[in-house]
C-alpha cells in the first residue's frame, strides 16, 4: 500500500475501500475457515504482504494456535504456550499492537526472552523478516491475533497502515465471533443429533456390542478422527478392556486389556479428568504396546472418562484428529456427550443383565418339576410356571393377577386330604408346610409351602409358593413301611425260638451249667425280650396306624391301672433314687378300655419320667375326672396342666410330671412321631414309645399332649372319654 503522506482524501478512500472489501468478504463467506482465508487474502493484497496469518486464543487465554495463513500452508504451528512467547503474550494480555522490524535482531537476540523452538523454526522456514501483530477483540475479549509479515525484506508499517489494519481487524473479530456462535450452534445441533442416534440404538437393540459400535462410529464421524476406542472397566481386576475400536470402520482390539493405571486411559480412569495429548510418541505416559500390536501410529489423543454416579465405568479415546490437534473445546464437547453416553451404556448393561437374569429365571421355572407361584406385596400372582398351571388345572396366564390366598384356598378345598407334618413345621413359623392329596387331573400328593421374597437389603417384596410332587416319596415310604412290617413280623418267630432255647438251657435241659453261664444266659434272654418288645411295639404301631388293632375293652379301675403300672417300675425308680408320688382323688369312675394298652401307655410315660429326672427329684402320677360343658371354661383346682379342646362330656385325665430338663416347644409334636427324639438327649431310646402311646390313646377316642418348657420339667397327659358317644365323636 503506497500513498503520499498527508493525503487525507486518499486515506479516506482507502479506508472506505478496505471496509467495503472486508464487508464483502463477511457477506460472501459461508464458513469461518472461508472467512479467514478470504480476509487474509484481502489483507495481503491491500498491504502488499507476502504472508499473513490468524492465531486463535484458547478460552482460558493460556495457548494460541495458528488456524489459517495466506498463502495457504499444509502445515501450521501447533499449540503455543503464551507464557513462553513474550511478544504474543503482550498482544493478548495487554492488547498491544506489536511491530517487529527484524525478527533476527529482536526475537533471536540472546538478551531477549526465548522463543519456542518450533515457532522459531516456522518463522525461519518461511523466511519471515518483519512482523505486525494486532489483537482480535470481540465482546471485550481477545479471541485471537492477526499477524502480518514480510519475507526476506524488512518493513516498518506506518501509523496509517496500523490504524487501517486495526480497523479491519475489529471487523474481522466481530465477524469471527458471529461465525463461531453459528458454528457452535451447528455443532450443538450435530452433537444432539449424534446423541439421539445413540439413544435410539440403545433403546432398540439388546446387543451391547451394537451399542458400542454405533457410539464409536458416531463419535469418530462427529470429531473427524482416524480412530476411536471404547474401554470398559473390569470391576474385578480394575483393568480397562477394549470393547470397541473403530479404525476406518473396521473393528479391532476387542478384549485387549490395559493394566490398572497404565497409559493415558489408566490416568483418565483414575483421575476422572480428561487428557489431551498433542504428541503421543514423545509423551512418557503413552502406553504404546496396544497401538504397536496393530501397527498403528498414534499422534494426538483426546481421552475422557465415562463417569456414572461418581463411578468410572470406562473411558473413550479418540486418536489423530484429521484437521489438526484436539482443542479444549473438543474436550468440553466430548465430556458433555459422554455424560449422556455413559448413562445410555449403563442402562444398556443393566437392561441386558435384567434380560439375562429374567431369561435364566424363566428357564429355571419352566424346567423344574416343582410348581412355583410368585406374588407381589399385595398378594397378586406375578409369576407362574407350567407345573403350577398343571397343578391348578388352568393355563399359566390365567394364574397371573389372581390372589395367591384364593388359589391356595381353592386347592385345599379340592384336596382329598390335608395334613401339616410336624417334622416339617418345627420352627413355628406362620407359613406352615402343608401336604395335600389330589385326585385330579391325576392322583398325586403335593407338599406346599410359602417363602418370603426379599431384596438384597432384606426388605420383603413378595411371597413365593412352592408345590412339590411327593407322590414318589409317599410311594417309597409305603413300600418301606410294608417291607418293615413284613420284616418285623417275620422276626417274632426266630426271636421267640431264641428265647425258648435260652430258657431251656437255663433250666438244665442241655446239661448242667455254671453260675457264670447262668448269668450270661440271663443277659441274653433279657436282650432278646427287649428286642421282642420292640418288634411287638412296631407291629402294634403299624396296626394302629392302619386301624386294624382290635381293642379288648373292659371296665377298668383307674386305681388298679396305676397300681399295675407302679409295680412294673418300682424297682427301676428305687435304683435311681426317684420317689414316685400319687395324686389321686377319691371316687374316680370306671372306664372302658383295653387294660394292657393303657398300662403300656402309662408305663412308657412313667419310664421316660424316671429316666430323665435328676436323682432325688419326685415323679408324680395323677388322675382326675372332668365334666366338659359347651361354652364354659374348665378349671380344676390343683390341676398342674392346661387342657386342650375336648368334646362335651365326662373325661378321665391321667398325667405324669417330672422335674427333668424339659422339652423345647419345637419338639412337642415331633416326639410323638416314629423315631422322633429330642436332639441332645444322652439317654438312648428307640423313639417308638411315645408313638405307641399317641396311637393307642387315639384308638380309644382320647387325646395325649405335652406341657413343657426347656429347663422346667415336663408333664405328659392323656384324656380318655368315659362314654361310647364321646369315643365316636372324637374318632370322627
Amino acid at each position: 500500500m503506497t500513498t503520499e503522506p498527508g493525503d487525507d482524501h486518499a486515506h479516506a478512500d482507502l479506508r472506505t475501500t478496505a471496509l467495503l472489501r472486508i464487508a464483502s468478504v463477511i457477506e460472501t463467506a459461508a464458513t469461518l475457515d472461508e472467512l479467514l482465508m478470504l480476509g487474509l487474502a484481502e489483507f495481503s493484497q491491500l498491504f502488499e504482504l507476502p504472508f499473513s496469518g490468524v492465531f486463535f486464543v484458547s478460552e482460558d487465554g493460556t495457548t494460541a494456535r495458528m488456524v489459517n495463513a495466506h498463502p495457504p500452508r499444509v502445515s501450521l504451528p501447533t499449540f503455543i504456550l503464551l507464557a513462553e512467547t513474550s511478544f504474543l503474550r503482550r498482544v493478548v494480555t495487554e492488547r498491544q499492537i506489536i511491530q517487529i522490524s527484524d525478527i533476527h535482531n529482536e526475537l533471536f537476540d540472546p538478551n531477549t526472552s526465548a522463543t519456542p523452538q518450533f515457532l522459531g523454526q516456522f518463522l525461519d522456514r518461511e523466511h519471515i523478516c518483519s512482523l505486525l501483530m494486532l489483537p482480535l477483540v470481540a465482546q471485550d475479549r481477545v479471541i485471537g491475533i492477526l499477524l502480518f509479515a514480510t519475507v526476506n525484506t524488512p518493513r516498518h508499517f506506518s501509523e496509517d497502515e496500523v490504524g487501517l489494519a486495526r480497523l479491519m481487524a475489529g471487523q474481522l473479530a466481530v465477524a469471527t465471533t458471529s461465525f463461531r456462535i453459528t458454528e457452535r450452534a451447528q455443532r450443538r445441533t450435530a452433537e444432539l443429533a449424534t446423541l439421539n442416534r445413540i439413544a435410539a440404538t440403545v433403546t432398540s437393540s439388546l446387543n451391547t456390542r451394537d451399542v458400542y459400535h454405533l457410539v464409536m462410529e458416531q463419535l469418530n464421524e462427529y470429531f473427524q478422527v482416524d480412530a476411536g476406542s471404547l474401554l470398559m472397566l473390569d470391576v474385578e481386576t480394575d483393568e480397562l478392556v477394549f470393547v470397541m475400536t473403530l479404525e476406518a470402520g473396521e473393528e479391532k482390539l476387542f478384549g485387549v486389556r490395559v493394566p490398572q493405571g497404565q497409559g493415558i486411559v489408566g490416568l483418565v480412569a483414575q483421575s476422572q479428568q480428561y487428557q489431551i495429548v498433542h504428541d503421543a510418541q514423545n509423551d512418557s505416559r503413552f502406553y504404546a504396546k496396544v497401538s504397536e500390536s496393530v501397527n498403528y501410529e498414534v499422534r494426538t489423543i483426546l481421552c475422557v472418562p465415562i463417569v456414572v454416579k461418581n463411578r468410572t465405568i470406562g473411558v473413550i479415546e479418540l486418536l489423530n484428529k484429521r484437521d489438526g490437534g484436539f482443542t479444549e473445546e473438543d474436550a468440553s464437547r466430548l465430556m458433555r456427550m459422554v455424560a449422556t453416553i455413559g448413562v445410555a451404556i449403563e442402562n444398556a448393561h443393566l437392561f441386558q443383565e435384567v434380560t439375562t437374569v429374567r431369561d435364566r429365571f424363566e428357564s429355571i421355572l419352566n424346567s423344574t418339576n416343582d410348581g412355583i407361584l410368585m406374588a407381589d406385596m399385595h398378594g397378586a400372582v406375578v409369576t407362574a410356571n407350567p407345573m403350577a398351571a398343571q397343578i391348578f388345572t388352568c393355563r399359566k396366564d390365567a394364574l397371573l393377577g389372581r390372589q395367591i390366598d384364593d388359589l391356595l384356598a381353592e386347592l385345599t378345598a379340592r384336596a382329598l386330604a390335608v395334613s401339616t407334618p410336624s417334622w416339617l413345621n418345627e420352627d413355628g413359623t406362620v407359613d406352615q408346610v402343608v401336604e395335600l392329596e389330589l385326585s385330579s387331573p391325576q392322583a398325586r400328593f403335593i407338599r406346599h409351602y410359602t417363602l418370603p421374597v426379599r431384596e438384597a437389603n432384606g426388605a420383603e417384596i413378595g411371597r413365593l409358593a412352592m408345590f412339590q410332587d411327593i407322590s414318589k416319596e409317599r410311594e417309597l415310604a409305603q413300600l418301606r413301611e410294608d417291607y418293615t412290617g413284613m420284616l418285623i413280623h417275620d422276626l417274632r418267630a426266630p426271636l421267640t425260638a431264641i428265647m425258648n432255647g435260652i430258657m431251656m438251657v437255663k433250666r438244665g435241659l442241655g446239661g448242667p451249667i455254671s453260675d457264670q453261664q447262668q448269668e450270661l444266659l440271663s443277659i441274653a434272654h433279657q436282650g432278646s425280650r427287649t428286642m421282642l418288645e420292640m418288634v411287638n411295639t412296631l407291629l402294634d404301631i403299624s396296626k394302629l396306624e392302619q386301624g386294624h388293632m382290635n381293642l379288648e375293652v373292659e371296665p377298668l379301675s383307674p386305681y388298679a391301672l396305676i397300681d399295675q403300672t407302679l409295680e412294673r417300675l418300682i424297682v427301676s425308680a428305687r435304683d435311681q433314687k426317684i420317689p414316685l408320688v400319687q395324686q389321686l382323688p377319691v371316687g374316680l369312675p370306671l372306664l372302658e378300655a383295653d387294660r394292657e394298652k393303657l398300662v403300656r401307655v402309662l408305663q412308657n410315660l412313667l419310664d421316660n419320667a424316671i429316666k430323665f429326672s435328676p436323682i432325688g427329684s419326685p415323679v408324680t402320677l395323677g388322675a382326675v375326672c372332668l365334666h366338659i360343658v359347651e361354652g364354659a371354661d374348665t378349671e380344676v383346682a390343683d390341676l398342674p396342666l392346661n387342657l386342650p379342646a375336648l368334646h362335651v362330656g365326662d373325661w378321665l385325665v391321667f398325667w405324669v410330671r417330672d422335674q427333668g430338663p424339659g422339652i423345647p416347644l419345637q419338639y412337642h409334636e415331633r416326639i410323638f412321631e416314629k423315631f422322633g427324639q429330642v436332639r441332645g438327649r444322652k439317654v438312648r431310646g428307640t423313639g417308638l414309645g411315645l408313638t405307641f402311646c399317641k396311637l393307642a390313646i387315639e384308638s380309644h377316642g382320647g387325646k395325649i399332649w405335652l406341657q413343657s418348657a426347656e429347663g422346667k420339667g415336663s408333664i405328659f397327659a392323656l384324656a380318655l372319654p368315659l362314654s361310647q358317644d364321646q369315643r365316636d365323636a372324637s374318632a370322627s
